[in-house]
């Protein structure tokens, strides 16, 4: 199995030259030499609940998913910035091309050529920040999901982008990077048994043996291509 696979690119809108990343890595020869694409999470800025006004919004990348889904699996692992969005994809996507799309919501292990590999967005290990870990519990709750799917419109996420956005402002002016690092570092170790391990949500650039975390795209610019072995492209 080969697969690409990029994370939290945080686009913003259309205008945004993040989209512009993107639809680099969904037009790579990588990604039509791969079997699986993986969205490891936070792809989108604001992505919440299944309005089809983000389809018109990034057509060119939904229109481009639905051809690769024509012969490709597609993985998209729920972000802290994406999320809520799964009942959007059986409104564009007809049954047989939805076979092919997960939406993953928590964590994926699989097993290639006995390399045996863990993907997950990450925030989940992100379990000393107590106020972070309050507020997935509230945005990732059964009625926060029936009140984001059925009741919040798409012109109300616009408050909801305005407040997400403030609120990373607030959080990078205190962001200690090498705090954030060993934090990450120590629950990775603690991941027993596996070859590799994949994630994202620290924006924390990682490449090693057993341990790989693309960072912010806008800075790093780089995707994973697997073959058998860990690539990583330059995505420029």
């Amino acid at each position: 199995m080969k697969f690409s696979l990029i994370s939290d690119l945080h686009i913003k809108s259309a205008e945004d030259p993040r989209y512009e990343l993107l639809l680099k890595f969904i037009n790579s020869k990588e990604v039509k030499n791969s079997d699986t694409i993986i969205l490891l999470g936070d792809i989108f800025d604001l992505l919440i609940g299944p309005h089809l006004e983000y389809l018109s919004e990034y057509d060119e990348f939904f229109e481009k998913l639905k051809q690769i889904l024509k012969e490709k699996q597609v993985w998209w692992f729920e972000g802290n910035h994406d999320f809520h969005f799964k009942k959007l994809m059986p409104r564009f996507l007809k049954k047989e091309l939805l076979e092919k799309f997960s939406y993953i919501t928590e964590e994926k292990i699989i097993l290639i050529n006995e390399i045996k590999i863990y993907f997950a967005h990450g925030d989940h290990l992100d379990i000393e920040n107590t106020s972070y870990m309050k507020y997935k519990k509230i945005v990732r709750s059964n009625w926060a999901r029936f009140i984001i799917e059925n009741f919040l419109p798409y012109s109300g996420l616009k408050f909801l982008k305005e407040k997400f956005s403030n609120q990373s402002k607030k959080m990078q002016k205190s962001f200690d990077k090498q705090k954030e690092k060993n934090k990450f570092l120590r629950y990775v170790s603690e991941l027993k048994g596996f070859n590799l391990v994949v994630l994202g949500h620290s924006h924390i650039f990682e490449n090693s043996d057993s341990y790989i975390n693309l960072g912010f795209p806008e800075v790093n610019k780089k995707f994973l291509y697997f073959d058998g072995k860990a690539n990583l492209i330059d995505l420029i």
